[in-house]
């Protein structure tokens, strides 16, 4: 399994405006961060750097609507990240879905409103195959798994969802610090 380290450096001597001078230079942010770790170990200023390691091989979570087209209605509410989307049989606003002929044309059409939909898409992606909408996290990791699904309809039936959350979401999370410190 490959991970990788993340560095949390602390210093009363460096701004951020010492490492963006390099214009994105990969070879001179480098060579900037070799000085500042240089700095710190010989004892030029004082700091602290935190060590942790990560999984490089999160897996999203996702989750599952499930249309059924005889059974929704008009006004049914699907809620992904806490924002409701409201199913219609006229032309849909931007937290609308429009009722197609059958499901999986119904199940088109929430999943193409949750992707438009700039303050759920900042969280989560979704497809749909066949009357059922996927939904996944946009962020691997267990992170995901605390994006919530919900529904309410007349027909308890004409929408089924997964869970009342996300699911599925592994790795990401960041094991305990190792924590060197310089002089503070």
């Amino acid at each position: 399994m490959t991970t990788s380290l993340v560095l949390t450096v602390n210093t009363d001597r460096v701004s951020l405006a010492d490492y963006q001078k390099t214009n994105g230079d990969a070879q001179g942010e480098c060579n900037e961060l070799a000085s500042l770790f240089k700095a710190l170990a010989c004892g030029a200023f004082n700091g602290s750097v935190a060590v942790q390691k990560a999984s490089v091989a999160a897996v999203a979570a996702s989750g599952t609507y499930t249309i059924v087209n005889g059974k929704i209605a008009a006004n049914d509410t699907v809620a992904v990240a806490g924002i409701t989307l409201t199913c219609v049989t006229s032309t849909p606003n931007t937290v609308q879905f429009k009722k197609a002929t059958d499901a999986t044309g119904t199940a088109a059409n929430l999943a193409a409103a949750i992707n438009a939909l700039a303050t759920v898409n900042i969280y989560v992606r979704a497809t749909s195959a066949l009357g059922v909408v996927t939904v996944t996290a946009n962020q691997a990791g267990v992170v995901g798994n605390l994006i919530t699904t919900a529904k309410s309809s007349v027909d308890p039936d004409g929408i089924a969802v997964g869970a009342a959350a996300l699911a599925g979401g592994t790795g990401g999370a960041l094991t305990g610090a190792t924590v060197y410190h310089r002089g503070l």
